[in-house]
């Protein structure tokens, strides 16, 4: 798929998620998990972070080991992944973002590790997560982590949904389906938008507050 395609599809989402969260007064934080070079991390700067809205996302956060990918393993393997791959240093992650830094927290290490313990700024929910990281084990730390720091109408966005052929036993499919299993007492999620490069993207909603007339 040629590479202007797939910028211009994720930019496509950006701009309708910029809509969608400014019309429903959305504010919170952006979350995205593996940033690379920073393609898509720069498009949410310049859509969702634009200032003078009525709502406001002013604190972005970008999850990566900084390292490339970890060794895939079991379901996790396939023919184009392989430890290391993708890497972008912390250095010349910062140096892409250097006017944005103020505005942004940079989190370096692997999911499994990293994701445990770590805490958002005091009162931080998401608004959107962007989780763009292939594995399912990597998807479900993600998942794990930001479980209970959703906001009734916050975006999930799998930039990988349609890696391992589309298979729903595999990759962010499974990942997904196992946390909507876990959470189904909790919440309810809504198609929002399909990226023609292979992501996807749906509303969560928090059940007790579905139909409610005060929000």
């Amino acid at each position: 798929i040629n590479e202007d395609f797939n910028l211009s599809t994720r930019y496509d989402f950006f701009k309708i998620a910029q809509s969608y969260l400014q019309t429903n007064r959305i504010n919170g934080t952006y979350c995205e998990f593996g940033c690379h070079t920073g393609s898509t991390f720069k498009m949410a700067l310049r859509t969702i972070g634009l200032p003078f809205k009525p709502n406001k996302i002013n604190r972005f956060y970008a999850f990566d080991s900084f390292e490339g990918m970890p060794e895939p393993e079991g379901i996790d393997k396939q023919k184009i992944w392989e430890k290391g791959l993708n890497t972008t240093s912390i250095e010349d992650f910062k140096k892409i973002f250097k006017k944005d830094l103020h505005r942004m927290k940079i989190v370096k290490g692997f999911y499994n590790e990293v994701l445990k313990d770590y805490k958002l700024e005091s009162g931080d929910k998401i608004a959107i997560a962007y989780i763009d990281c292939d594995y399912y084990s990597s998807t479900s730390d993600c998942l794990n982590f930001i479980d209970n720091k959703l906001l009734h109408g916050s975006l999930i966005v799998f930039d990988d949904w349609n890696c391992y052929y589309g298979d729903p036993k595999r990759g962010q499919r499974l990942a997904f389906d196992k946390f909507k299993q876990k959470k189904v007492d909790q919440y309810e999620f809504i198609d929002f938008f399909d990226i023609k490069s292979g992501g996807k993207s749906f509303i969560v909603l928090e059940k007790n507050k579905i139909g409610s007339e005060e929000l």
